[in-house]
C-alpha cells in the first residue's frame, strides 16, 4: 500500500509515552516471528542505502544478504549495546563498517558461507529504488525514508479486520471523502468513519509498539516517532 496522502498529523495519537526498553525486539531475534519483522522492515532500507553508495544492484543484494548473515550468525545483535541510542542508528552504523571491511577482505569466494536467512525480494527493491530515490540524495535520507515506508506498509499488512473496514482505510489514506468510502465499500457512512477510526488505532499500536522495542530510552522513543511522522510526509 502507498503511503498515506491525508495530512493526518494525529496519526500517532498522545501514545508516545512508554517506559525505557532495551531493543525488545532486537533481543527476541531468535524467535521467528521477531525475526520476519525485523528483516522485513529493514532490509529494503539497507538495500537502498548500498545502492546509494553506487553500488551496482547486484553488489548490493550481496552486501545486504552477507550483513544480515552476518548478523545473525555471529550473534552480533545480541551483543549490541541498547544503551547507545536507537536500533536504526546502531545498524547504519554496523552496515557501514561491514562495508568497510568487505572492501578490505582478500577473499571473497565464500562471502556469508553461501547461506540465505531468508528470501529477499531484490527483484522489487531494485524497482522501488528506481522509482523512489532520487540522484544525488544521501544514502542516509535515502535509508530513512525508507525505513519509514517499511514500516508503515509491514504495519499496514498486520492489521486485522473485515475487508471491508480495510478497505476503508485505505480508501482514507487515499484522501478520499466519507460519502464515496461508503458507496465504495457498502458500509454506511457511520460505519465507515467507526472501522476507520478503530483501524487508525490499530495501526497507531502497532507502528509504536515496534518503535518502542528499538530505543533504548523515552527521549529516543519520541524522537523516533517524531522523525517517523515527519518522514511520512
Amino acid at each position: 500500500m502507498a503511503l498515506r496522502t491525508r495530512n493526518d498529523t494525529e496519526m500517532m495519537g498522545s501514545r508516545n509515552s512508554f517506559q525505557t526498553t532495551s531493543w525488545a525486539l532486537v533481543r527476541s531475534v531468535r524467535d521467528v516471528k521477531a525475526l520476519d519483522t525485523l528483516i522485513s522492515i529493514y532490509w529494503k532500507p539497507l538495500y537502498f542505502f548500498v545502492r546509494q553508495k553506487g553500488n551496482d544492484n547486484e553488489t548490493a543484494k550481496d552486501i545486504v544478504q552477507e550483513f544480515l548473515t552476518s548478523l545473525l550468525s555471529k550473534q552480533t545483535l545480541q551483543r549490541a549495546d541498547a544503551s547507545r541510542g536507537r536500533f536504526r542508528t546502531f545498524l547504519l552504523a554496523a552496515l557501514e563498517n561491514f562495508m568497510k571491511d568487505r572492501l578490505k577482505s582478500a577473499s571473497r569466494e565464500k562471502r556469508g558461507g553461501g547461506q540465505k536467512i531468508v528470501s529477499l525480494d531484490f527483484s522489487s527493491g531494485e524497482r522501488d529504488f528506481t522509482l523512489q530515490v532520487q540522484a544525488g540524495e544521501a544514502p542516509e535520507t535515502v535509508l530513512n525514508r525508507a525505513w519509514a515506508r517499511s514500516l508503515w506498509e509491514n504495519s499496514i499488512a498486520r492489521l486485522e479486520a473485515d475487508p471491508s473496514h480495510l478497505e476503508a482505510l485505505q480508501l482514507y489514506l487515499a484522501d478520499i471523502d466519507y460519502k464515496s468510502i461508503s458507496a465504495k465499500t457498502g458500509l454506511s457512512e457511520s460505519a465507515a468513519k467507526t472501522a476507520v477510526h478503530r483501524l487508525r488505532g490499530q495501526l497507531r499500536d502497532i507502528i509504536t509498539h515496534h518503535i518502542r522495542q528499538t530505543v533504548a530510552t523515552e527521549e529516543d522513543l519520541e524522537g523516533e516517532v517524531a522523525e517517523f511522522m515527519n518522514l511520512l510526509r
